[in-house]
């Protein structure tokens, strides 16, 4: 039940700042009290949750995020999700996930993945809009922000191309070959070449040369090598490689 029920918003802000602190004192669950002041005015919630006086207590945060929707209606969702993680660097992550499915197209969201992932910046991100229309704009974004090993993660965990070639688009060789290997070791069948080819150019070869250092497997090299079948040099010198390799 909400703590505030017989309250009015719009004139008892005060006391309804003493319940909530009362509530989060004794331990209750706050999400209703949330609820409540999300149905009746949203404005009088935004306030609480991130006002100069708003309580900076996870729990009433976490009861906060789920009526999330309506604090968006009220603040710009940049600033609140801004504000949100300072409030609470304990749920930095889980805030960042909510952001990243409510808004897979918003820019915004690399300069928040930097402050929140650090090394791994855009794995959060583009794990969330994998499926998205967005993605690929987002990897590109990423990979121009220089989010190399959070892309390399997104590539080892989805098997999307579109990683390895804004990594390429962007100068990134060393990290697109591991992007490629690591694609290939997740999706065999998945025209990785084709891709960085279109972003590359006519002659991908320097690009193909970054993989050969993380090779470990003959079936992974030998997807590569099926791929790689119109570069001649390339591919003599995979048939080789391959020839040569123990592991399977």
């Amino acid at each position: 039940m909400s703590a505030i029920a017989d309250l009015d918003p719009r004139r008892d802000l005060v006391l309804i700042r003493e319940r909530i602190d009362l509530q989060l004192r004794v331990g209750d669950d706050p999400t209703e009290t949330v609820r409540d002041l999300a149905s009746r005015n949203p404005i009088a919630l935004a306030d609480l949750v991130i006002g100069p006086r708003a309580p900076r207590d996870p729990r009433w945060i976490r009861a906060a995020l789920e009526s999330v929707a309506v604090l968006e209606e009220a603040l710009s969702p940049y600033g609140l999700y801004r504000k949100l993680v300072a409030l609470c660097p304990e749920l930095q992550t889980e805030i960042l996930k909510i952001a990243a499915r409510r808004h897979p197209a918003a820019g915004w969201l690399v300069e928040l993945s930097r402050a929140i992932e650090g090394q791994q910046a855009g794995f959060i991100h583009l794990s969330a809009c994998s499926g998205h229309p967005s993605f690929t704009q987002n990897c590109w974004a990423h990979a121009a922000a220089g989010h190399l090993p959070g892309l390399i993660a997104v590539a080892t965990q989805t098997g999307l191309p579109q990683t390895a070639a804004a990594l390429v688009a962007h100068g990134h060789l060393d990290a697109a070959g591991v992007a490629m290997v690591r694609i290939i070791e997740r999706a065999p069948d998945t025209p990785v070449v084709a891709m960085v080819a279109a972003v590359w150019g006519p002659d991908p070869v320097p690009v193909l040369k970054k993989t050969l250092p993380h090779l470990r497997s003959r079936a992974v090299a030998t997807a590569l090598a099926q791929q790689s079948n119109g570069y001649r040099d390339f591919s003599t010198l995979m048939n080789t490689l391959i020839g040569a390799m123990v592991q399977p």
